[in-house]
């Protein structure tokens, strides 16, 4: 099906979603539509219409991980798979292959763009509005344009590429039509979202920044604004900073060395400073009623906890079907089954699913292999894999352990069919690899070394910070002594295997120039993401970025079979003997990314 005639439809009805009570989270009434003529009249529809973009975003939230993880190095189909799911796990051709399908991002943007124009219109012609309604107005949209920029980062991760357009569409128009849309590579997108982040836009001629935040309480809440009561609502959207770090990781690798060290430099010095001011309670906090609250985004840990008998531990980040853990989430997609919001996943990975014929990924036998026996995202250990009616499968969404009742067990016994979990867009340990990656392009090996292994506690045993090594004093606060969280490194939080990497004192490190190591630090986060990330749409696409960094010979020596050979021997081994060849010649002629060819018109 053209995606013309579908995202038409899509900008026309974009804001179909409605809220019954203000007690049920997002509950929807398909029959009430708020049409295209007369969208925004009353101050209630503002929030309708931006749960309009939430429903677009709960749409789209599992296509990443059907997409991109079949390619990564755990997931394998199973025999039931759909022959177009198997086409992208085998590295087949993507173009109309319905699995790779842009639609649903560019439904988003659709909705958002629409959702723009129309508080435009409202904020015109109101002459007016509540007090709670003038102080959420610039919120709301900030927060649309966050959600935009997202569904952009997610295109470019996924595709390469993407058309950036502002305009809101009522009708079709020529993809040709450079006055609304511009052909973008990752690196354009980047500077185009990085601008939105940064300077925001106008509205009726009031400047609304990118970084604001909705009290969502106040208007769910009017009487007695409880901010814990509605404290999920605070993780629809991404923050500002963390995706304006992000796509700065992915504009580094398209840009020549002077200009990449200062995105690398933006990256650390905000990054770090986002988790130092939360550590010590500077972001965050307001003011109710005379008390402080700290938001629950505020208080999110940056370091997994283990301990079993902790309601906190690694697992309870996906075991739940709302927002998750409280110490890992930093923005998730939530659903609920009896308000129509549903996912594949359960249905995907459940081999007891009521429909055993829908179970079509599974844990590989390499990719198992990479776990040792005490990292708690292997199969030994059962916190993210198990084997479920006699088969090997990523549990981590639906099945895990009951701290109440000391056992493991679904979400839902009865019906596991109504198990449609939340689905994280970032957490915690988004800043710890940000950061990484940062310390490493800075020439920082022992930071970066810290941070992906066993961490700044592990580097600092005596919970005091060296005075040399360039240790940025705010690392203080990573320490318990200092107060902080105890950072045990991405590797190390996990009892996973420790990246034995030359650092300054070893005896090798002088043997390497300063770009080798960079490049050796570089696929050795790569390898770590593929197995911290499991089925949550984004282990791959960072090994395309670390790919993307190191194919092109203008700036860092690099060629682009170089860079997919990298790829192709990370991944073709989940795959039997006789077929590895034809996959890794698939990956060297046809790259990495997704390939679908837009036509015509949006």
């Amino acid at each position: 099906m053209k995606l013309s005639n579908k995202i038409c439809i899509v900008g026309l009805l974009a804001m179909s979603f409605s809220l019954q009570s203000c007690n049920d989270f997002f509950e929807t009434d398909p029959k009430n539509i708020i049409n295209e003529g007369d969208y925004i009249a009353e101050e209630d529809e503002m929030y309708k219409g931006f749960l309009g973009i939430f429903n677009r975003v709960q749409e789209a939230g599992d296509h990443a991980i059907f997409l991109t993880d079949t390619r990564a190095a755990l997931l394998e189909t199973t025999d039931n798979a759909p022959t177009d799911l198997k086409a992208i796990y085998d590295f087949s051709e993507t173009d109309g292959n319905p699995y790779a399908d842009p639609t649903c991002y560019y439904a988003i943007i659709v909705a958002c763009n629409d959702y723009f124009n129309k508080m435009e219109e409202y904020h015109k012609n109101v002459g007016g509005m509540t007090e709670i309604a003038e102080e959420n107005f610039p919120a709301l949209i900030s927060t649309a344009m966050r959600i935009k920029a997202w569904a952009y980062l997610m295109l470019g991760k996924i595709y390469g590429e993407a058309y950036w357009f502002d305009n809101p569409l009522t009708e079709k128009i020529p993809l040709s039509n450079t006055d609304v849309f511009t052909k973008c590579g990752m690196k354009e997108l980047a500077d185009k979202a990085i601008n939105l982040l940064e300077n925001g836009m106008t509205i009726d001629g009031m400047h609304v920044d990118a970084n604001l935040e909705v009290n969502w309480y106040k208007w769910l809440d009017p009487e007695t604004q409880d901010v814990t009561k509605y404290r999920q609502w605070e993780y629809l959207a991404p923050p500002a900073i963390v995706l304006d770090a992000e796509f700065r990781s992915w504009r580094a690798s398209y840009v020549d060395e002077a200009a990449a060290q200062n995105d690398w430099q933006w990256i650390h010095d905000n990054i770090l400073q986002y988790i130092y001011e939360y550590q010590t309670g500077v972001r965050g906090t307001e003011k109710v009623e005379g008390k402080t609250n700290v938001s629950q985004a505020a208080i999110f840990q940056l370091t997994l906890l283990m301990q079993s008998d902790n309601e906190g531990a690694y697992a309870n980040i996906f075991f739940t079907e709302t927002f998750g853990s409280m110490y890992q989430l930093i923005s998730t997609i939530m659903y609920d089954y009896n308000n129509y919001q549903r996912n594949r996943i359960v249905q995907y990975f459940c081999p007891e699913y009521p429909d055993q014929n829908a179970f079509y990924l599974q844990p590989s036998d390499y990719g198992v292999s990479l776990y040792n026996g005490k990292d708690v995202r292997g199969l030994t250990q059962k916190w993210m894999m198990n084997t479920l009616g006699g088969k090997r499968c990523v549990s981590k969404y639906y099945y895990g352990y009951n701290y109440t009742t000391r056992n493991y067990q679904y979400l839902d016994d009865k019906q596991i069919f109504k198990i449609h979990p939340a689905i994280p867009t970032f957490r915690g340990h988004d800043l710890h690899f940000l950061l990484a990656e940062a310390e490493n392009h800075l020439g920082n090996f022992v930071q970066a070394y810290a941070l992906l292994n066993m961490g700044v506690e592990g580097e600092c045993p005596n919970r005091i910070l060296p005075t040399d090594g360039n240790w940025d004093s705010r690392y203080a606060m990573w320490l318990g002594s200092a107060g902080g969280y105890g950072n045990v490194g991405i590797a190390g939080a996990a009892n996973g295997i420790e990246h034995k990497l030359p650092r300054p004192g070893d005896e090798d490190f002088n043997n390497y120039t300063t770009d080798e190591l960079k490049r050796m630090y570089d696929w050795a986060l790569a390898d770590e993401h593929m197995k911290e990330y499991i089925a949550e749409g984004k282990s791959y696409s960072y090994l395309c970025k670390i790919a993307e960094r190191y194919a092109n010979s203008a700036y860092r020596q690099g060629d682009a079979a170089t860079a997919r050979d990298s790829v192709a021997k990370r991944l073709t081994p989940k795959y039997p003997a006789a077929t590895q060849s034809t996959v890794k010649n698939k990956i060297q002629s046809n790259g990495y990314f997704i390939h679908w060819n837009l036509k015509d018109e949006l």
